[in-house]
């Protein structure tokens, strides 16, 4: 073939090629830079990032968004609906972070990926009611539970196992997978899980006490407690976060009537949870009530710690066969005062430790949770207060998060 005639078909085809690809829509794409600051290692780190910040990716299916790392792997995502209106408003992924270290991913669309979050290890809520209306929730290393209406509504009847009580319970679990549908299903065939079958069990006691993260308002330095919860709603159900919302009745605090609502949430990975408690009031609280987070001493058997420069408080005491530490930590802040007094008395629901707090706009947040020796997860009382200074670091000092367009 003519020489002319070949190099005329060689650039008709790059023309070809170049118009195709200029034409090709291109998909949007941002980097996330994710730098530690601190001087300790983040693992199961939880990276939250608002979806405002990406209008166009709104208009997609949240299917066709993926998070990819430096090597082109997909990472797995959760998208969370914070206000369920049927939009989500953040996604949330996970990542290890070592001191000092900087880490990019990218943010995607891609129609073809479709995330798949299915997994054993994951965390979960959920209304039990078929044990008295408790409400659950758990991730690979912890599990908790609190008390509903059918509960009080028994107690006042008179009729036994009914009890009143805002507390939260400790469920004692020493494997990474779902225990709480199990263990109420065992439960209603006679297995108890009072006893410990090789998961772990609920030996705590929580009884009219603050349990493990328990709340109160303080009139005049006197507790004043919420009952049973009335209603609940579940914002998020894993597998990264769980969220839900707890309502609680309006109770006298000083002559006004204040009405409870508990936000929590529980990340995989963690020893803790977080909760935002929020009060509505026929007036401003916040100027003459504090409100305080507590952890109970059950009979005093145990030995109490605090930090105050790191915001916490923790009891460790001896539980069963093995040993339970637990705490309940606050921004420093925000902290108002500790009460530390270990007078075990007669009636137990004043049988705890306090950090006492200011509240904003009606409002504080906290962290509350525990630590199971028995668990192979801490190994003394020394090794759990390593393990609540180095997350009170991390939450005072959250990763930096830095996007930017492609």
């Amino acid at each position: 073939m003519n020489n002319k005639y070949i190099f005329l078909i060689l650039l008709f085809i790059s023309f070809i090629n170049l118009t195709t690809t200029s034409c090709a829509p291109k998909k949007d794409s941002y980097t996330i830079s994710l730098t530690n600051g601190s001087d300790v290692k983040r693992s199961s780190e939880t990276i939250e990032i608002a979806l405002d910040k990406f209008p166009e990716f709104l208009k997609s299916d949240t299917k066709a968004i993926a998070v990819v790392d430096n090597v082109n792997n997909n990472v797995p995502v959760q998208f969370v609906d914070a206000d369920l209106n049927s939009t989500a408003d953040y996604l949330i992924f996970q990542t290890d972070l070592n001191p000092g270290e900087t880490k990019a991913f990218k943010l995607v669309l891609n129609d073809s990926i479709g995330i798949k979050n299915e997994a054993n290890i994951k965390t979960h809520c959920r209304f039990v009611p078929e044990r008295m209306d408790d409400f659950a929730w758990e991730n690979d290393r912890v599990a908790f539970r609190t008390y509903g209406p059918k509960c009080q509504q028994l107690f006042e009847e008179g009729t036994p196992g009914g009890l009143i009580s805002s507390g939260f319970d400790c469920w004692l679990k020493r494997v990474n997978y779902p225990i709480i549908d199990k263990w109420y299903a065992n439960n209603e065939k006679g297995v108890s899980y009072h006893e410990d079958h090789g998961e772990g069990l609920d030996n705590y006691h929580v009884g009219t006490t603050r349990g493990c993260g328990g709340t109160a308002l303080l009139c005049n330095d006197s507790l004043v407690l919420s009952k049973n919860f009335k209603a609940w709603k579940v914002i998020a159900n894993g597998p990264i976060r769980s969220i839900f919302e707890l309502e609680y009745a309006p109770i006298e605090v000083c002559g006004n009537m204040v009405t409870e609502t508990k936000r929590v949430s529980i990340d995989l990975g963690s020893n803790f949870y977080h909760c935002t408690v929020s009060y509505a009031s026929e007036k401003p609280i916040e100027d003459t009530i504090k409100a305080a987070v507590g952890v109970t001493i059950h009979k005093g058997a145990g030995a109490i710690k605090s930090n105050k420069e790191a915001g916490w408080i923790s009891y460790w005491e001896p539980m069963g066969d093995s040993f339970l530490g637990t705490a309940a930590l606050v921004d420093p802040k925000i902290a108002t005062d500790y009460n530390l007094d270990a007078t075990v008395h007669d009636d137990e629901t004043f049988n705890n430790i306090f950090i006492n707090t200011s509240l904003t706009q009606n409002s504080f947040s906290y962290w509350a949770g525990y630590g199971w020796k028995k668990s192979g997860q801490f190994v003394d009382f020394n090794d759990w207060q390593n393990h609540l200074n180095t997350a009170s670091l991390k939450i005072n000092n959250p990763v930096g998060i830095e996007i930017t367009k492609n």
